[in-house]
């Protein structure tokens, strides 16, 4: 996957993220350029071939380019609906200082890009994770513009582009594929990809993720027979675009699946009754039951508390997370344990409990004192 990296700054000072990036992935290769006039850099993007686009926030700080990394990814997305440029994801790579100046206040502009990376946190501290992600988008826009090329007929047929069966189709909210019927034709990649991503793989809903599949199944992650029960529901794994590097498992399968092996439902049963009936149903003997975060919590588990990593019944012991990204009916919120909404590191961390949980957190911590 061939990334083209347009940062203003000295070579000296981009060549070890370069090379750093680099080392992660074998498939993985970053040009880096100073940045062009405007006419230049959109003529180098039409005739070069890359898979995806690296750019530094501010362009125009230390080169003759006129423009900013929003300028230059918004005529990249124009042309791609056009039909005139390749779809290839957009990321952003900047210092903390930057994107708080502007990234941080324009919402709109965040639209344009698939992530956004920290020069020294992420690109220095975490580059193993980055290099992935970066192979992960890049294969996905390419899978994206495989289905779209390879669909007959007309309209936006989300349903392919998921990877779904007919068998399966039937199980998921129907308000997913509703999402794109305004529009008559299809839409550019960048359109699906932003669908898919946002809407589906980050935020837990109909799509979750392996902890939080775990937490619901009620099994310890450390089990001894951990893989060989991934490997009973690995047809219910998301096989789209991103999948690669997101893992993810489509919820309403998996529950279908264990509904119709079994006299239970999954939500009335705590851990350790889950457990045996998956014992009974997949017939793994050493699975075992997760464990609550305290002796008082309830192991109904149904969540993950974002900050500990542990499963989580959020209906007793939880606390809703203040987030904007939640704008569709199947998308479920967050949480974070009390125990968690205490500790000062989860703040830290920027998970901060939503405001209607506030009386409740403060009710807890009173408890706490007078005990």
């Amino acid at each position: 996957m061939k990334y083209l990296y347009l940062d203003d700054e000295q070579i000296q000072l981009t060549q070890d993220i370069v090379e750093l990036l680099e080392s992660e992935r074998d498939d993985l290769e970053i040009i880096w350029s100073q940045p062009k006039s405007f006419g230049e850099e959109i003529k180098r993007l039409k005739s070069e071939v890359y898979d995806g686009l690296m750019l530094d926030l501010r362009l125009d700080q230390k080169s003759d380019a006129e423009y900013r990394a929003f300028s230059l990814a918004q005529e990249i997305r124009t042309r791609a609906t056009e039909g005139t440029m390749k779809d290839i994801p957009i990321v952003v790579c900047s210092t903390d200082r930057k994107l708080k100046a502007s990234y941080n206040k324009d919402t709109s502009g965040q639209d344009l890009f698939d992530r956004k990376y920290l020069k020294t946190k992420d690109l220095g501290d975490d580059s193993k994770t980055v290099a992935n992600e970066l192979v992960s988008l890049a294969k996905g826009y390419a899978l994206l513009s495989s289905i779209k090329s390879d669909l007959k007929g007309k309209g936006v047929q989300l349903d392919k582009f998921l990877l779904l069966n007919d068998s399966q189709l039937k199980f998921i909210d129907k308000r997913v594929f509703e999402f794109f019927n305004k529009y008559k034709t299809r839409l550019p990649i960048h359109e699906y990809a932003s669908f898919v991503f946002d809407k589906l793989i980050i935020p837990p809903g109909i799509l979750l993720d392996k902890g939080n599949v775990l937490a619901r199944l009620g099994v310890d992650e450390n089990s001894p027979e951990l893989e060989e029960l991934l490997s009973k529901i690995n047809n219910y794994k998301y096989k789209g675009a991103f999948g690669d590097h997101w893992e993810r498992w489509w919820w309403p399968l998996i529950e279908n699946w264990f509904s119709s092996k079994s006299n239970f439902k999954l939500s009335f049963m705590t851990a350790e009754e889950r457990v045996d009936e998956l014992k009974r149903i997949v017939k793994l003997e050493e699975l075992k039951s997760a464990k609550a975060l305290a002796s008082n919590y309830s192991s109904k588990f149904w969540a993950l508390c974002e900050f500990y990593k542990k499963p989580l019944d959020p209906y007793t012991d939880g606390v809703v997370l203040e987030e904007d990204n939640l704008s569709q009916p199947w998308q479920e919120n967050r949480y974070i344990s009390m125990k968690a909404a205490l500790d000062v590191g989860s703040k830290a961390a920027g998970l901060i409990p939503h405001p209607s949980e506030k009386e409740k957190v403060k009710a807890f911590s009173k408890i706490l004192k007078n005990e």
